[in-house]
């Protein structure tokens, strides 16, 4: 228990610079949320929360995709079923212009049950589809 509440405690402080990073689009301040997310996953492995906020941070902010990726295959190795894992790499690879691995994350997110996201999971989809069987028939 003290693990754990200590591994919150950085991640809250992460969340704090992640907040100032935001707000006063500062580079330096996404940087150092990616330090405290990190060791606050290192400090309890089990608090993925930690490990998912670092690779949003990693995707949004910093524009750095694959770190990103790297991240939510890992958080999905552990535990397959974490949904917000899923929908993340979905919109990543999406981002990174892999398609097919969005479009195939995103079935599996809505195969889960209670999904906060569904609708827009759906939405997102039906959009890939599109793009997928389109690209499908060019070739």
């Amino acid at each position: 228990m003290l693990r754990f509440f200590w591994a919150w405690l950085v991640y809250t402080w992460g969340g704090l610079h992640r907040y100032f990073g935001i707000k006063n689009n500062l580079r330096s301040e996404h940087e150092a949320a990616v330090r405290y997310f990190s060791r606050a996953y290192a400090i309890d492995p089990t608090f993925y929360q930690a490990r998912l906020a670092r690779a949003v941070l990693l995707w949004r902010e910093l524009g750095r995709l694959e770190e990103a990726r790297a991240d939510l295959d890992a958080l999905l190795a552990e535990q397959s079923e974490y949904a917000p894992a899923l929908l993340n790499r979905a919109l990543v690879a999406q981002e990174n212009g892999r398609f097919h691995d969005a479009r195939a994350d995103l079935e599996a997110y809505l195969r889960l049950p209670d999904t906060d996201y569904a609708g827009e999971a759906t939405r997102m989809l039906a959009l890939l589809q599109d793009i997928t069987d389109e690209s499908s028939r060019e070739m």
